[in-house]
This record gives C-alpha cells, sequence and structure tokens, in this order.
C-alpha cells in the first residue's frame, strides 16, 4: 500500500460512506463505561505528561544546562582567586601547581562560559514560558475536553516503522450511531487507504459530514503502541482547537491503576495544601 499518498476525499465519495453504511443497526462494538471525567487542571496536566517527556525538555534540561555553566562559572572564579595576576590558567593537581596554559586561555574561557551561561538562561527562560502556555490548554481540555473510548482500526501503519491505527468515538453517541461511525471509516480505509505518516486527528464529519460527527480517526496515539498490540488505553480525552483552525488536542487517560495512583497522590497534595 502506498503510504504516501494524502486523505483521499474524492475516491468512493467519502460523504457518501456512511450513507452507504445499511440503515439496519451495524454489529455493535464493546465500548467501555466508565467514562472518566478530569477532576482538576492538575489532573489534565498529569495526564498529558504521563506518556511523553514535555517536564523533562522543558524544565529538567535547561536546568541541568543552567548548573553546568554555573558549575564552570565556579571554576573560573576558583582559578582566579588562585591565580590573581592573571599571569597563566593555575590548575592544581595533587598539591602541585601547574602554569602550563597561556595567559590568553582564562579570557577566553571567561568568554565560553559566559555565553553558555547566558544562552542556558535565555533557554530556560523561554521554555518556562512555553510551560505556561501548556498551563493555558491544560485549563481549556479540562474544561472541554471530550473522552472518546478508542477502538483498533483494521488497517496497521507499515512503513520504516509499524503501529497500529485506532478510531475514537464519542461518549455521547449511542451504540448504534458508534457502530454507523466505525463501520463509515472501515470503508473509507477499505477505499483510500491510509493517510500520510504526519497526518493528525480526522474528523467523521470532515469526512462523511455533520451528519456523521462523533468520530475521528487517530494515525497516531500519543502513547506508546506497537502494531499487532492493542493499546492499554481505553480513553481519549478530544478537545477542538479553539478557533476552529488546526488539529485537535488529543490528551491519554491513564490506564486505570494508573489513573487512581495519579488521583491519590494529587489528593494529598490538595489536603497537604489546606490550611
Amino acid at each position: 500500500m502506498d503510504q504516501s499518498r494524502r486523505v483521499d476525499t474524492s475516491s468512493g465519495h467519502p460523504s457518501a460512506i456512511c450513507a452507504s453504511v445499511p440503515a439496519s443497526p451495524c454489529p455493535r462494538i464493546a465500548r467501555p463505561n466508565d467514562v472518566p471525567q478530569p477532576e482538576s487542571v492538575e489532573e489534565v496536566t498529569a495526564w498529558a505528561g504521563s506518556e511523553d517527556s514535555r517536564r523533562v525538555e522543558l524544565v529538567y534540561a535547561p536546568v541541568f544546562w543552567v548548573l553546568l555553566a554555573l558549575a564552570g562559572l565556579g571554576f573560573l572564579i576558583q582559578q582566579t582567586v588562585a591565580d590573581p595576576t592573571g599571569a597563566g590558567w593555575n590548575i592544581t593537581i595533587n598539591g602541585e601547581s601547574h602554569d602550563s596554559w597561556p595567559g590568553w586561555v582564562p579570557w577566553l574561557a571567561w568568554i565560553g562560559v559566559g555565553m553558555w551561561l547566558l544562552v542556558a538562561v535565555c533557554v530556560l527562560v523561554l521554555r518556562l514560558s512555553i510551560l505556561r502556555d501548556l498551563r493555558v490548554e491544560n485549563e481549556r481540555i479540562f474544561e472541554s475536553g471530550i473522552a472518546h473510548s478508542i477502538h483498533r482500526a483494521s488497517l496497521d501503519y507499515d512503513g520504516e516503522a509499524s503501529w497500529a491505527t485506532y478510531i475514537a468515538l464519542d461518549h455521547r453517541i449511542d451504540d448504534q450511531r458508534a457502530a454507523r461511525i466505525h463501520a463509515a471509516f472501515e470503508q473509507w480505509l477499505a477505499r483510500a487507504g491510509l493517510p500520510p505518516a504526519g497526518s493528525g486527528p480526522i474528523s467523521s464529519s470532515t469526512l462523511f459530514g455533520a451528519e456523521a460527527a462523533g468520530g475521528y480517526f487517530l494515525l497516531h496515539l500519543p502513547v506508546s503502541t506497537t502494531a499487532g498490540a492493542t493499546a492499554d488505553h481505553a480513553w481519549m480525552l478530544i478537545t477542538e482547537p479553539q478557533d476552529g483552525d488546526g488539529d485537535v488536542i488529543v490528551t491519554p487517560v491513564p490506564v486505570p491503576k494508573k489513573l487512581e495512583r495519579t488521583r491519590r497522590r494529587l489528593r494529598r497534595k490538595a489536603g497537604g495544601s489546606t490550611p
């Protein structure tokens, strides 16, 4: 199968696919009943960060580089105190002083470490601003995110890497409508094939019309999964873009045991901060 072709919205007339699905009830699909609803923005933040390294990338990594630059600065200060004349870079090894470095080396080191520290601090400030933006995004997910059950699609992506694909169904729609949307997506996949590897979530209303709203095709899940294996996650929170333009936000809901651990931790933290 050619994985590089774009979503085919004309082959087979996707808008007519849903109508072609038999009006009689489609085979029922298994849908979980315990619909998860986040209890706080902090819980959404924990959900969103449970399957990625955003906190490491946005906070811990730049903090590490700032501390490393400060350690280098501390070393230079120590060398300056040990050799105030600046005649050479005084390095003490096993109690013996070595003055083999030319006098310009300390100045070059000061310039290098200073630039390193400046860049590291700027990156940290930038990353922290991104983290604040994520807080706003998580607030919107908490207010507007809708729980969708996820169901394995019949086609796996098979390219340089392979992974399973999924169909997400809004928990608010009835079982018959959910089954028809699922069947429509399967017919569309059979006719058009998979979208390109970089594709975002594809709405059933975009493909089949407003009367088929309530589902998404997910080429990628924001969790680790391998083709041929079913994801442990049963739910995703899906949040529509605020301005109606751009991809929806897909937030993984942790598996039940991890969800309970997260909630217990957050409740203890909230209780401990109460006067």
